[in-house]
């Protein structure tokens, strides 16, 4: 396995046509508002002069109208808008080489910048060894995610620049092939390509659950979420068991850790720890007030880090790895996979799954159960990592108990069966993102509904707010639209359509699985039953409000819809139709 190879310029090439795809996506939502709105407001949505990132792909890539468009064939290969417009750069660079190569035409600046950008990737990655390299410091930004005593609590994520994405991009997957032959079966996120050239993903994880379930009808399931996961790694300690598993395999596979990656990830921890970079942040409150989130605070575990690793624990050690970068999510699986093996050796029959930082075991016995959740948690301490201590749950059908169970992030052992027949029997197990009961029946979580629905609000929200209702009170005023009022409802009924179910039309309808980054995508596993069908239709008449509820906030508007002349009669494909083909229960209805 040649590192160097991981860094071709075709690898390199590709994962800035992705950035570059993303950016347009972006730029797409933007340009909508622009083009509905003449409100001051939209200024600030025309452009990204202040994205360095963004500048940099613009000077990579030509202007979008000089994208070579892709044949049919091509475009049925792409289930999403993304992956079209990366095909199309990639097709750009492409037919550009081979014209410079044939002396059709000379090579554009733009080409020029990005053989250029190219090699300094490679200059750096290959000569890691012999320079003075140092990933930069990532820019720290704070999510909303609750309140807390008055006080809103952020979740970190920290934003490399573009140079340090994709290196740690490439080097993650090299790390993640390297690291493979270790793994064990029971991990299913951010694994390499199995046997079968398919990824798990976390819907596999469900139909493992599923068929472990018709394998054995009673079983005691127990879950424990990890406290703080990305933000307590201990930077010493993962660089041992990064040192260790790779000699190990080294030893066993006979296959050899190239140098280059083991100094870029010192380097990226190096370039990271919860203290410096998130915690330091705490003692600044104009950095929170100047980025929108007044009262912010980001949440830390240091009280329960010292009581359960030593006094001085963090203050002796560096913490915490970033959250949303490809080599932290390789690290996941790092430091986990010797709990894993704890797991499985001291009850092998046991049925475990691990999704990252969540877990959930079964077996037929109670005290088995009992035992390897122990197991996994001492698993846990031994890594220099926390816990939320698992809470027992008795009385299920009582609704204050059924409540109180949601709310533990954390569960001993309980029966999965009927809560009727049974104090210690609850008719659901929840694990990433989907319910199961008993019975085999999935269903969403309630939460994740909730979150869709606000997703709808805020998406009808943000169209208003663009056309100048900036407070309850505002009233929309006719200067302010670009567009008639049936003009913007078919625009905000496009884009919940395509948050929903993708980009849909009424003649691929039939085939809702072939459809990418929409919800319904997230929930393959759905299945027609009672439960689900009230799910999504619940989703769709939440929709339908937010679509009834624009005529009424836009009555101000009274312009006229200016027609223009077609040379041809709409097809099909262009009519306006938006029924039952496009709604959330269509997916259920017609997944295969």
């Amino acid at each position: 396995m040649n590192f160097n190879s991981f860094f071709s310029t075709d690898n390199i090439l590709r994962v800035l046509c992705k950035y570059r795809a993303k950016a347009a996506n972006k730029r797409h939502e933007k340009h909508m508002f622009r083009d509905i709105s003449l409100h001051q407001s939209t200024n600030k949505i025309l452009s990204s002069e202040s994205n360095l990132e963004f500048k940099i792909l613009q000077d990579l890539f030509p202007s979008r109208r000089q994208w070579i468009e892709l044949n049919q064939s091509e475009r049925k290969s792409c289930n999403s808008s993304i992956k079209i417009n990366e095909l199309r750069l990639h097709k750009t660079f492409t037919k550009t080489k081979e014209n410079i190569e044939k002396g059709v035409m000379q090579a554009p600046k733009w080409y020029e910048n990005l053989v250029t950008y190219i090699e300094n990737i490679q200059n750096i990655v290959f000569n890691v060894e012999n320079s003075n390299f140092q990933m930069t410091r990532p820019e720290i930004r704070g999510i909303k995610k609750k309140y807390k005593n008055n006080v809103l609590i952020c979740r970190p994520i920290a934003l490399y620049n573009i140079e340090d994405k994709i290196i740690c991009s490439l080097t993650a997957k090299y790390l993640t092939q390297f690291f493979e032959h270790s793994f064990l079966d029971c991990s299913y996120a951010f694994r390499a390509k199995d046997k079968q050239n398919k990824i798990p993903t976390h819907h596999d994880c469900i139909q493992a659950i599923l068929n472990n379930r018709t394998k054995e009808k009673d079983l005691w399931v127990a879950e424990c979420d990890i406290q703080k996961f990305f933000d307590t790694v201990q930077h010493e300690y993962l660089l041992k068991i990064f040192n260790d598993l790779s000699l190990n395999i080294e030893s066993t596979k006979k296959i050899v850790l190239d140098s280059k990656a083991k100094i870029i990830f010192k380097l990226f921890l190096s370039s990271f720890s919860f203290q410096k970079d998130i915690l330091s942040l705490n003692s600044n409150p104009q950095w929170f007030i100047s980025r929108g989130l007044p009262s912010g605070n980001f949440d830390w575990v240091e009280k329960e880090l010292n009581q359960e690793f030593g006094v001085n624990y963090t203050s002796n050690y560096l913490l915490g790895v970033p959250q949303g970068n490809a080599i932290s999510c390789f690290i996941s699986n790092l430091i986990l996979h010797n709990v894993d093996e704890k797991v499985l050796n001291h009850k092998p029959d046991v049925f475990y799954l691990r999704y990252c930082d969540d877990m959930i075991l079964m077996h037929k016995s109670q005290d088995a159960c009992s035992d390897t959740l122990h197991v996994f948690m001492k698993g846990l301490r031994d890594n220099f990592l926390l816990y939320h201590d698992p809470k027992k749950t008795i009385d299920y059908k009582q609704k204050i108990n059924s409540l109180k169970f949601w709310e533990n992030k954390s569960k001993e052992p309980f029966f999965w069966g009927n809560k009727h027949l049974g104090k210690d029997n609850v008719p659901w197990v929840s694990f990433v993102g989907y319910q199961v009961d008993f019975y085999g029946r999935i269903r969403v979580r309630k939460a994740t509904l909730k979150k869709e629905t606000k997703k709808q609000t805020d998406t009808a929200q943000n169209m208003l707010k663009s056309l100048g209702k900036l407070k309850y009170t505002d009233i929309i005023e006719e200067k302010h639209s670009r567009k008639s009022v049936n003009q913007l409802g078919a625009t905000l009924q496009q884009k919940l359509i395509s948050m929903s179910v993708g980009r849909i039309d009424i003649l691929n309808h039939k085939v809702p699985e072939s459809q990418a980054l929409c919800w319904t995508n997230g929930f393959k596993k759905l299945e027609t039953n009672k439960i689900t069908t009230t799910q999504l239709k619940y989703l769709d008449k939440r929709r339908r409000i937010q679509l009834k509820r624009l005529p009424f906030e836009l009555k101000g508007i009274k312009r006229r819809v200016i027609k223009k002349e077609r040379d041809k009669k709409k097809t099909l494909e262009e009519t306006s139709f938006k029924g039952a083909a496009f709604s959330y229960f269509n997916f259920l209805k017609h997944k295969k």
